[in-house]
């Protein structure tokens, strides 16, 4: 008897993905600001004899291959309906090879027009001004500008360039402070708390000296902040303070 059960139960599903009932038609698709519908069933090139009850992998895997999915999950409502839940991928600044384009956080280069979608990003490159990276410096800026999208978009949206130098530390240049432009340095990762805790001492240092103009932010040293004025001519005078521990 729980043999025959056991028997009826596997049987079942390939049963009921025979009935026109449980044929796919109607799609629903959720996750995507770039990509429209009707892309994303094109990507996934759905069998018109496909069956809710069918095994999806085969749909994810397609769309997984295109270039702004970053990973896709096929589920089902009963009867007739499949839910396609996209992780885009999202462009998070810009590289010259010769033109802009952008990449997302793993360094690939996304095919979007940035004109068409309104792209308001950093453009990374190398210490000086030089557009070539390296395929590892590339994945590094990358980074760093993903995790600052995710831990504090409205910061990226204030940074205008990002440039990582043979040693591999980061320069930022920062815009639109009362003060002027900031040229941000630190070491990667930069963490949420690091960028945090040299704020506040930015803030506090254009509160203190509201006469001179903060031109740097280094975080390269550990446990320490140093600001930097820029002075009349080229030079620049640095105070380093330390963050609070309680902040």
């Amino acid at each position: 008897m729980a043999g025959g059960v056991a028997l009826a139960v596997a049987w079942l599903p390939d049963a009921l993905a025979e009935l026109e009932l449980f044929r796919a038609r109607e799609y629903k698709v959720v996750g995507t600001r770039l990509l429209e519908e009707k892309q994303v069933l094109a990507a996934a090139a759905i069998s018109p004899f496909l069956s809710v009850f069918d095994d999806l992998t085969p749909i994810e895997q397609r769309l997984a291959q295109h270039p702004l999915v970053r990973r896709a999950h096929v589920t089902t409502e009963l009867p007739a309906t499949l839910v396609v839940t996209i992780e885009e991928r999202v462009p998070v600044g810009f590289v010259v090879s010769p033109v802009l384009e952008p990449v997302d956080r793993d360094g690939e280069v996304l095919p979007l027009d940035p004109v068409e979608q309104g792209l308001d990003l950093p453009v990374l490159i190398g210490a000086g001004g030089a557009a070539a990276l390296s395929p590892s410096q590339r994945r590094i800026l990358a980074m760093e500008a993903g995790r600052l999208a995710s831990d504090d978009p409205t910061f990226l949206a204030t940074v205008s360039e990002i440039a990582i130098d043979a040693r591999g530390d980061v320069t930022a240049v920062v815009t639109e402070l009362v003060s002027g432009d900031l040229l941000l340095r630190f070491r990667p990762p930069l963490s949420h708390r690091r960028l945090h805790d040299g704020l506040t001492v930015l803030e506090d240092a254009i509160h203190r000296r509201p006469d001179q103009r903060a031109a740097v932010l280094d975080l390269r040293f550990e446990d320490q902040v140093v600001v930097g004025y820029a002075e009349q001519g080229t030079g620049l005078r640095a105070e380093v303070s330390a963050p609070r521990s309680d902040q």
